[in-house]
């Protein structure tokens, strides 16, 4: 019985022994490691104990130090592979496989570069997932996770080779501008992806950085780094979450009141004409339940198929005619199409009922451009739902709201950039700025010393820095006005002075009513542009659209130089230039009418004998059509210093 304990005790301990070699996820089979630079490779291991690392015919030894932590670095390598790396310990080893020389972005941001190719980039999503395949452009997923203290390693995460199912997770901005790299330089892509949507460029900062701003000094020196209470408020929020969507699901106090139903009266409801926003029903950011009703007449009794179109974009949507339900949608965005079953409909006055329920953003019902209508099968419509409808949101519960742990300071860097450093990359793509849009003029400073932050920490000079330009977004306003998103988009075109920075304008691929625009695949394109101006050396190539350089006036008329005008000055489809505006000394704007006068533009207004300041697309969802013939959007720009609204 001794000699069998003892047995045990031995292989115990072995096993112990063996599982102390580790290596971070991030060398996991299907690994792409940056050519042309030294490469890092770390772990742990027994303290004290040797490791041997080898790659593609190179052998790197260390001595694991006091708390186990190893790290050796291979001089730099050319593109190839398929390589094996392996580390052994004194009695343990680990093996690698697939791992390829190449070029290797880290993608980051928020919700527009998180945005996945299966949650749609448009009519051409089925093709280009179909498409997908080619395992020589690669991804990490950094997992969701979060910290009040910088992690040293990732709790888990592997490499995937994009085929038709792997691609599906992969950020759609990311993955197009992987497909232009690999096109262009023929070599393995490795993407590592770490973007949380509604996250602001703070929770991406290192704690030291960022309490050397002014206005985060005293946050930070208070913020309670204790990791224990950290992880207990986050499980609190995750369950608040879920306690959300469940209640929810399961409230009734609108159904017990009868709001379906046919005889209901809604006179005291607020009154809201279609197609509706909840944002502009008072229901800004909404994370809760509201209902909607509607009336129509029919003048006969209707008989053969019928279907209801309305647009419809919401968490979870019910819908209820006459009483009825008669559909149920989860995540609806777009038009949808409802067969009425025969009976249901009556002669004179009809009730259509919607519960919305939104845990994210606003939840509409309707857009302009589209009708909603009932029809016969044959498209005749029978009724339109436009016009006049009731609304109320305090008839259900309230829920919980939503819980904003992952966009503490700090949280994200801490949690998923850290323990990625110091893995060779190439550069940076980042998308995010919408949350930061409330403080724009604070992103002056923040972002760039985001920048500096993660440059000074990785420790390969200036690496290259290519980041998205606010896409257009919200309703159009018909005369000049001041804005936030605006204010935004000129503090991210200020860093573009930053050594080694580059940025791609969305601002003509946006959609008025979704902050989450489609069209990634010219984000992504736009974005490789900028990198083979910045990161391939392509000094040749026009990267950008027009950038405003100078403005001269010549007394009613005001004329504009503009740089980065690649084969010349055009507008879009040939119309009528767009999206300029002059104010006086009165510091009031009118819009402008221009012309193109060789790489010149030329504007007046009959509302402003002496203009003194010019502002183009300086509006959320602007409509400027100046462009270079190389198909690049005109920089938004103003001339003026007025103070403005996020000062």
């Amino acid at each position: 019985m001794r000699l069998l304990f003892l047995v045990l005790c031995i292989t115990f301990s072995l096993r112990a022994a063996a599982q102390t070699l580790r290596i971070s996820p991030l060398f996991s089979d299907h690994v792409v490691l940056q050519q042309g630079q030294d490469l890092p490779v770390w772990g742990k291991a027994k303290p004290g104990s040797l490791v041997s690392v080898q790659l593609a015919g190179t052998k790197q030894t260390v001595v694991a130090d006091r708390s186990g932590k190893w790290m050796v670095k291979f001089p730099s390598m050319n593109y190839g592979g398929p390589y094996t790396l392996r580390i052994v310990s004194e009695i343990d080893s680990i093996q690698v496989n697939d791992v390829m020389i190449g070029e290797v972005w880290l993608a980051s941001g928020q919700s527009n570069m998180e945005w996945r190719m299966e949650a749609g980039i448009g009519p051409n999503t089925s093709r280009e997932i179909r498409s997908a395949t080619d395992p020589m452009i690669r991804y990490f997923q950094v997992p969701r996770v979060t910290s009040i203290v910088p992690l040293d390693t990732l709790p888990g995460g592997n490499w995937q080779p994009v085929d038709t199912l792997t691609v599906r997770q992969l950020s759609a901005v990311a993955y197009f501008f992987s497909k232009e790299l690999r096109k262009d330089k023929n070599v393995a892509i490795g993407i590592l992806s770490a973007s949380w949507g509604a996250t602001s460029a703070q929770a991406w900062m290192s704690g030291d950085m960022l309490a050397g701003h002014p206005e985060f000094h005293q946050v930070m020196k208070q913020l309670d780094k204790d990791p224990v209470k950290w992880n207990t408020y986050v499980q609190q929020s995750i369950n608040n979450d879920r306690t959300r969507d469940s209640l929810a699901e399961s409230a009734t106090d609108g159904l017990r009141a009868g709001v379906q139903l046919f005889g209901f009266a809604d006179s005291s409801w607020t009154s809201l004409t279609y197609p509706i926003d909840m944002q502009k029903a008072g229901l800004p950011g909404t994370w809760g339940l509201s209902w909607y009703r509607t009336s129509f007449q029919l003048d006969k009794p209707v008989s053969g198929p019928t279907r209801l179109r309305l647009f419809l974009r919401g968490k979870t949507i019910r819908i209820y005619l006459n009483g009825e339900e008669i559909a149920r949608k989860n995540n609806p965005d777009g038009e949808q199409v409802l067969n009425i079953t025969s009976g249901l409909l009556k002669k004179g006055r009809n009730v259509l009922a919607i519960r919305l329920y939104q845990n994210w953003g606003t939840g509409l019902i309707g857009v302009k451009d589209k009708l909603a209508v009932l029809t016969k099968e044959d498209g005749m419509v029978l009724a339109d739902l436009g016009g006049s409808w009731r609304m109320n949101g305090t008839i259900e519960k309230p829920l919980p709201g939503w819980q904003n742990y992952y966009n503490q300071h700090t949280v994200q860097f801490n949690a998923r950039i850290a323990p990625l450093i110091p893995f060779a990359i190439r550069g940076v793509l980042w998308y995010q700025g919408e949350n930061n849009a409330g403080r724009a003029f604070q992103y002056r400073t923040i972002f760039p010393m985001l920048i500096h932050d993660w440059r000074v920490r990785w420790q390969q000079g200036y690496f290259p820095f290519l980041f998205v330009q606010l896409a257009n977004y919200r309703e159009r306003k018909p005369l000049p006005a001041d804005d936030d998103w605006a204010e935004l988009r000129e503090a991210q075109a200020m860093t573009r002075l930053l050594p080694n920075t580059g940025m791609a304008s969305a601002i003509d691929i946006g959609e008025a009513l979704d902050i989450h625009p489609k069209n990634k695949e010219y984000v992504g394109k736009r974005l490789y542009l900028a990198a083979r101006r910045i990161a391939y050396g392509d000094t040749m190539l026009v990267h950008e659209g027009p950038v405003f350089e100078s403005v001269r006036m010549e007394g009613s008329e005001v004329r504009l130089r503009f740089s980065s005008i690649g084969s010349g000055l055009i507008t879009r489809n040939n119309d009528a230039l767009k999206g300029f505006a002059l104010c006086g000394p009165d510091k009031i704007f009118h819009w402008a009418e221009g012309r193109i006068e060789g790489n010149e533009v030329v504007l007046k207004s009959s509302a402003v004998a002496d203009p003194v300041a010019v502002r183009y697309n300086w509006a959320s969802n602007p409509d400027g059509n100046l462009y270079n013939r190389e198909g690049l959007p005109a920089l938004s720009f103003r001339t003026d210093r007025f103070k403005g609204i996020t000062e």
